[in-house]
């Protein structure tokens, strides 16, 4: 079977796969305890309102009838709304918003635009051939780091080993972990994305089941699901946090399901997850999604969780191109700076050359090894993964790696910085100055804190 989901992520499987011993059990039941997200309304606008600290949901909600809350800050003078497509900014300040201090210059309006798992087209070197292996044979977790992943080399053939080897290497997480032996412990990683394979025996015990929603569904079971019809992104977020693991073992995964089994969701979604993340002590945000349309809504949102001390991680995309997918290109636009703790991640080689498929740009924060790259894939399968979302992951893991140290000058910008300032050189000399400060190298990053 081949999976294929592009710009931000491309898998392949063996079809004759084999599963691990956890496989066909069935999902794990999840309870949430923070309040169950209201579903919005679909093929509207979202509209960014400038409050007062004074203004209370109650008297919103009074001022804009029929309109739904997504996320309300008055702390942090800022509420998102689903608001009917057919409403402008003037009638908005209007309805009653005058009342409560807000004039039209106070209003943002924009489509509830879909974000996505975006394709990779037919750019060239995307060919199939990447080799997938399932790993059977015996079923562990990696909670113990590179020292001790799982008698990795007993279940893995001779060729996967390896290639899991020189995979840390590149990164220098083997040195990390020594440093680190905390591991992320203690330290929450949402990721936004396709959802989770709740009961992997890879990802087990390391998934926040109190935080986790599936927006997709309209429950607190954020699990993977097939389309209709062939694979479309399945997946994908499952690949994704075994990234994150596999740098950062003893993190805490909180899955938030917001892209449908075809890699696709509106950006209310997001934005309600990453309301969600901030309100369940997340500390670091993983984006591996965009769109080329930026968001008044999400920069805000973003803002916010920066503010409140989260690192938000972001793909780059696998155009090919010159130019990052949004909300990454806003470091280019110079509405995040560099080291505002909002990262921007492209893919390269085991070498450190671009992949084919990543985007470059003067604005991008760093790179990281996004070429088949081992991790878990569902129904307690592993596959390899390549693309920029497979990419921004590691960075998310290495900053729960340090996160996890409690070190004092810990902060998004303090963290943004020393990972640009610890990557190594590239020496893809045909995008000089296009790909970051250089590869991801986790053990030198970390012992700015150690």
């Amino acid at each position: 079977m081949k999976i294929d989901t592009t710009v931000l992520s491309r898998l392949t499987l063996l079809a004759a796969a084999l599963s691990l011993a956890a496989c066909g059990q069935r999902t794990a039941p999840v309870q949430s305890a923070l309040p169950a997200p209201a579903p919005l309304a679909s093929g509207g606008q979202i509209a960014t309102v400038r409050i007062g600290p004074d203004v209370t949901e109650a008297a919103l909600r009074g001022a804009l009838p029929g309109a739904q809350i997504i996320a309300f800050h008055a702390d942090s003078g800022y509420a998102l709304l689903s608001v009917p497509a057919t409403l402008k900014a003037a009638s908005l300040s209007s309805q009653g918003l005058r009342a409560l201090g807000v004039n039209a210059q106070g209003v943002t309006l924009e489509v509830d635009q879909e974000l996505e798992v975006m394709n990779e087209g037919t750019a060239e070197g995307l060919a199939d051939g990447l080799g997938v292996t399932n790993w059977a044979g015996g079923t562990t977790n990696w909670a113990g780091g590179t020292t001790n992943w799982a008698g990795g080399s007993t279940f893995l053939t001779p060729r996967d080993w390896a290639s899991t080897q020189e995979y840390w290497a590149a990164i220098n997480l083997q040195a990390a972990h020594r440093l680190v032996p905390e591991l992320g412990r203690g330290v929450k990683v949402a990721v936004i994305d396709t959802g989770i394979d709740l009961n992997h025996p890879l990802l087990r015990g390391r998934i926040d089941t109190v935080g986790a929603w599936d927006y997709v569904g309209g429950d607190a079971s954020p699990q993977e699901a097939l389309p209709v019809s062939g694979i479309g992104k399945y997946g994908h977020g499952t690949a994704v946090s075994g990234v994150v693991l596999q740098v950062a073992p003893n993190a805490e995964i909180l899955p938030l399901r917001v892209l449908n089994p075809n890699g696709r969701g509106p950006m209310s979604r997001v934005l309600q997850a990453m309301d969600r993340a901030v309100a369940s002590g997340a500390r670091v945000i993983n984006l591996s999604l965009g769109s080329v349309t930026d968001s008044a809504a999400l920069n805000t949102m973003i803002s916010a969780a920066l503010a409140r001390g989260i690192v938000v991680v972001n793909s780059s995309g696998n155009s090919g191109k010159e130019g990052m997918v949004f909300p990454a290109q806003n470091l280019t636009t110079g509405l995040f700076t560099a080291n505002s703790g909002l990262l921007g991640i492209g893919s390269v080689s085991l070498k450190g050359m671009k992949s084919s498929f990543s985007t470059y740009s003067a604005g991008m924060s760093l790179t990281a090894p996004g070429e088949k790259v081992i991790t878990s894939y569902p129904d307690s399968r592993l596959a390899y993964a390549s693309g920029t979302s497979f990419a921004a992951p590691a960075v998310s893991g290495a900053a729960a790696l340090a996160l996890s140290t409690g070190a004092a000058s810990l902060s998004p910008a303090n963290i943004a910085a020393n990972l640009r300032l610890t990557a190594t050189p590239s020496p893809d000399l045909l995008f000089k100055g296009k790909l970051g400060q250089g590869v991801l190298n986790v053990g030198a990053f970390v012992g700015r804190y150690r």
